[in-house]
């Protein structure tokens, strides 16, 4: 079937070089291999009374998780089928004499693949859970059946919103600030500081916002509530999707940034504070912000505090991973899962001890990308 097919073809043959190539450090990949596993078995075993409680509440809340799913998967397609046909139009391949219906089969395996294997590890794991936690199989064969049906429909619609112009994915100037016109001439860093807000502004498209925010938010609002308390939570969702657009926007930004700064004599601490400095002061502002609001629907203030100082901890951490990653052209996934997965075990076993031990992770981070 591949020789009929040449674009799956080649794109076999990168998989199996790649598989190559990996053998030779394959002591590095089991003890990677090893390690994850672990910490997973080490957070089965430490959640597993509560995981009753939490597929309960997947099923009672079953249209924010089909929502939730759904919207993932739509993104997920959308992207991955655009990238697609942007990477086939550049391919070696593309003067070849390859059928219509050749290249659409090629496009609709590496969409689909992917998110089909992600969709295997979440029922394996949701398997796992079931087994760990003594959940009713019915209760865990309904949420992996809901899960399915949720990214089976996001699939669809992410692979038919994808049917548009390269030009309409690349749109996106009009959400973007104006450049300042400016007479100087001394080289400075302080351009890179606007990077990670420009993105956020970019990502910001009426489509994005009404899916990604405003529909989750007005699911979120109880029935029965007064209009201020629905408008405040309104706005929580509001300022939670930016302030998690923005932390995402530092990790991508670093990558581009380091990718043309790399070759310069820039020193870290320079690259670091100029890419994040902005970035971390609106999360300031708006987490405290977001405190307040919390403050106002009736959460205790120790408590909104304590959220709001979690949070700001997970900001520093995840961009000091993202910054010392990319600075050092490394791949910064699994340091932040590893990462992650030790506060969470910390603050189970001792609740607010995970705040000072991200400060320590995230200070060693930022040691090691000033060493390089």
């Amino acid at each position: 079937m591949l020789r009929r097919h040449p674009l799956l073809l080649a794109e076999w043959l990168a998989a199996r070089n790649l598989l190559r190539r990996a053998k030779a450090h394959s002591a590095v990949v089991l003890v990677a291999s090893f390690g994850v596993l672990g910490a997973l078995a080490v957070l089965l075993l430490t959640f597993a009374p509560r995981f009753d409680a939490l597929f309960n509440g997947l099923l009672d809340y079953r249209v924010l998780t089909i929502a939730a799913v759904a919207i993932y998967a739509a993104f997920a397609v959308g992207g991955r089928r655009q990238r697609a046909e942007i990477h086939y139009t550049q391919f070696w391949l593309a003067a070849a004499p390859v059928r219509q219906y050749s290249r659409t089969l090629a496009i609709l395996v590496v969409t689909l693949l992917p998110l089909a294997v992600q969709l295997l590890g979440v029922c394996v794991l949701f398997a796992a859970m079931g087994i760990v936690g003594n959940v009713d199989a019915m209760v865990v064969g309904e949420t992996l059946l809901w899960v399915a049906a949720a990214t089976a429909i996001g699939a669809a619609v992410g692979w038919w919103s994808a049917r548009r112009s390269r030009a309409d994915v690349l749109e996106g100037s009009r959400y973007v600030g104006g450049v300042k016109a400016r007479s100087e001439t001394i080289p400075s860093t302080a351009a890179l500081s606007g990077w990670p807000l420009a993105q956020v502004r970019a990502w910001g498209r009426p489509e994005n916002l009404r899916i990604l925010v405003l529909i989750p938010a007005l699911f979120a609002v109880q029935a029965g509530s007064s209009a201020l308390h629905g408008l405040s939570v309104i706005a929580i969702w509001i300022l939670g999707g930016y302030l998690g657009g923005l932390l995402t926007a530092v990790s991508q930004t670093a990558r581009s940034a380091s990718d043309w700064l790399r070759s310069t004599p820039l020193p870290f601490a320079q690259f670091a504070w100029a890419l994040t400095r902005k970035a971390l002061l609106y999360q300031v502002v708006w987490t405290a912000i977001a405190a307040a609001l919390m403050v106002s629907l009736g959460a205790p203030l120790q408590s909104a505090l304590y959220v709001g100082a979690l949070w700001l901890t997970i900001v520093v951490l995840s961009c000091s991973i993202a910054v010392a990653d990319s600075y050092r052209s490394r791949t910064p996934h699994v340091r932040m899962i590893l990462s992650f997965a030790t506060l969470v075990v910390v603050e189970v076993r001792a609740h607010g001890w995970s705040i000072p031990i991200a400060a320590l992770l995230a200070a060693w981070q930022l040691r090691a990308g000033a060493k390089t």
